[in-house]
């Protein structure tokens, strides 16, 4: 099985990043259109594009393992190239700074799913920018969060 692998570096505290990458209410401003499930082991979760003229794009998959501001791991269920996953590797470096690795793997040894390897990687990476530009224009995204 393969995997890509990639490494962000954020002049966020961790546990901004970690939110914004866990809590639905912001994954929906910089993600994906819909957002739904909550982390939690064993729980389900998708994620829904709505692509324009080419219609929607629904993800599905379960929460694997959540170790809090530490990694999550992400496993799709219906992904055309078979058993994939995701694992998110949160790491402080500074009361400022964070570091996130994203590896997404179980991409079958064959040259038939390089497209989808290629795709997720650069894929996760863009989608990697949009966090750090919602970060940084959004300091405070507390008002994203439901009252309860």
């Amino acid at each position: 099985m393969r995997e890509s692998k990639s490494v962000f570096d954020f002049n966020e505290p961790l546990e901004r990043v970690w939110q914004a990458i866990t809590v639905y209410e912001v994954l929906v401003h910089w993600l994906a259109d819909e957002v739904r499930g909550r982390p939690k082991e064993g729980a389900d979760f998708s994620w829904t594009w709505h692509l324009g003229i080419e219609g929607n794009f629904t993800s599905h998959g379960t929460y694997k393992k959540i170790v809090p501001e530490k990694e999550l791991i992400m496993e799709w269920k219906d992904h055309p190239a078979g058993d994939i996953y995701l694992q998110l590797i949160f790491e402080s470096l500074g009361s400022n700074q964070s570091r996130l690795t994203i590896i997404n793997g179980g991409f079958p040894n064959s040259d038939a799913f390089n497209v989808w390897l290629e795709g997720a990687k650069e894929g996760w990476d863009s989608q990697v920018e949009k966090l750090q530009v919602f970060l940084k224009e959004h300091p405070d995204f507390s008002q994203f969060l439901k009252k309860v």
